[in-house]
């Protein structure tokens, strides 16, 4: 059965029953629905094989772009539950109903972005940061674990009845972990015409700062009526996001600080490498964004995006110590044969190339067993470098990164040759997290200092191991990399004689 026969009055999952359509997107058919369990509702999504497109193809052609519709909806469902914030909807659960995949998530009642600025509206600074602060700190929860959105535009921001902004439809989202699954072809362009960075316009590799540019549009459209470029044939339109320069924001509209138009350039720079990462955009828009107590925007909007940023929270969060299942709190007692267990269990899961709780546990304690037992004693650095591995696999780069970095500094100064080449891959693997947020220049240093320190070696076992660690950073480097003489530089490392 299609999801095109669906009709109201189906009850998924024996809870959820279907009262009205909401919308249809590019991949699926959305609807309201009540659970029948709370009385609430809820919104479920359903993979749709009713586009156009399909019915022209053959049966093997058709069969084989279902599956990918459905690897895409498979994905959306596992990024968003992966992705706990108030920015972006939370998913409640997903499976398959006669046939066709499902999403049931929390239903979010509103206006989208694109509806409220139709006609070249311009939005007041107070409420466009607003808008901007609340998609980036979406955004900076996924691209902290590795996943780019890949799609930023007003369709896919909801402004809700009761105020904010939300960051909708992770459909095309894509993990950087390396062993993610792609349901894209390599070289394919994919996202929307308008808000895609010069390198998704152009099929190349992407980084979180791929999303910085497509922010960077958003939030242009916010303030001016109007996107950075513009053009009716949408080959001119791609050509002019490649290489024309936008002009300063405050061009189109009055009122937008020298300080915001820089940023909006330099979020719409050409080369991902000089565009700034979502923490940098989100620290650059707070001194400009509306703080509790400030009066509504006027004349007032409905919604009011200002809302959450204005208004105290009814039910403030707990500031309760979190606790892992089976994991210790802070007030706990710190035991070194649980600690040690743990490990085990953190071992096992790469071993099988599945880091898990185990990992999440070590992470958790990382801080504090360095801080209780010392940075020297092997059983602490074995869980940093534990948890620094298995973080990196989940691709949860941002909190990796500096893991790696603190243990290269611990081996920095001794000259063995087991400290060496530790020093020389920690270096390599903090690079490495570093490329997904668009960081080049780092990883190029790592691996320059890498191939000098190959020539002190006298292991042969040790430096083939930095030499496969150089070779699989320096193949991620180039992919990302749009500098000409960066792409050179890390060309000739990997060129050289024993890297």
């Amino acid at each position: 059965m299609r999801d095109s026969e669906v009709r109201d009055g189906e009850v998924i999952r024996d809870r959820y029953k279907l009262v009205a359509p909401i919308a249809s997107g590019g991949m699926g058919h959305l609807w309201r629905a009540e659970d029948l369990l709370d009385g609430g509702f809820v919104a479920v999504k359903l993979v749709r094989f009713d586009q156009e497109n399909l019915r022209r193809l053959d049966t093997r052609e058709r069969v084989a772009e279902e599956g990918t519709l459905r690897g895409r909806f498979k994905n959306e469902g596992d990024v968003q539950r992966w992705l706990k914030h108030p920015n972006i909807p939370e998913i409640y659960c997903q499976g398959v109903h006669r046939g066709m995949d499902y999403l049931v998530m929390r239903l979010v009642e509103g206006q989208s972005l694109h509806d409220f600025l139709e006609g070249g509206r311009q939005l007041p600074l107070g409420p466009a940061v607003a808008v901007a602060v609340q998609v980036a700190e979406a955004l900076a929860c996924a691209h902290d674990r590795s996943v780019v959105h890949r799609d930023v535009k007003p369709e896919n921001i909801m402004l809700p009845w009761e105020g904010g902004a939300m960051l909708l439809d992770f459909g095309i989202a894509r993990s950087l972990h390396s062993a993610a699954p792609r349901y894209t072809k390599e070289g394919t362009s994919i996202g929307t015409l308008g808000y895609q960075a010069p390198e998704q316009i152009v099929g190349k590799e992407l980084t979180t700062r791929t999303d910085s540019y497509g922010l960077g549009c958003v939030m242009y459209e916010m303030l001016t009526g109007r996107g950075p470029f513009l053009a009716a044939d949408p080959d001119v339109l791609a050509a002019k996001h490649r290489f024309e320069e936008p002009l300063p924001p405050s061009c189109h509209a009055a009122g937008i600080p020298p300080e915001l138009d820089d940023l909006l350039l330099r979020m719409l720079a050409k080369d991902p490498g000089r565009r700034p990462g979502i923490h940098q955009v989100l620290a650059e828009l707070r001194p400009f964004q509306p703080v509790l107590g400030d009066p509504a925007p006027q004349p007032r909007l409905h919604p009011d995006p200002t809302l959450p940023l204005r208004v105290p929270p009814e039910n403030p969060p707990s500031t309760a110590p979190l606790r892992h299942p089976g994991g210790p709190v802070q007030d706990e007692w710190l035991s070194e044969s649980a600690t040690k267990k743990t490990c085990e269990q953190a071992e096992s899961e790469l071993a099988v190339g599945a880091p898990g709780e185990a990992v999440r546990r070590l992470a958790e304690l990382a801080p504090r067993v360095r801080e209780e037992w010392g940075a020297r004693r092997p059983l602490v650095r074995r869980v940093w470098e534990l948890a620094a591995e298995g973080l990196r696999l989940l691709g949860d780069c941002a909190e990796a990164a500096p893991l790696y970095e603190r243990l290269a500094e611990d081996v920095k100064r001794r000259t063995s040759d087991e400290d060496r080449t530790e020093y020389a891959v920690l270096r390599l693997r903090a690079a490495e997290c570093g490329l997904v947020f668009g960081e080049i220049e780092p990883a190029a240093a790592a691996l320059a200092e890498a191939r000098s320190l190959l020539g002190q070696l006298s292991d042969p076992r040790r430096a083939t191991r930095v030499r496969r660690v150089i070779q699989e950073v320096g193949a991620d480097s180039l992919e990302v990399c749009t500098d000409p003489g960066i792409t050179a530089a890390i060309e000739d490392v990997l060129r050289e004689p024993g890297a």
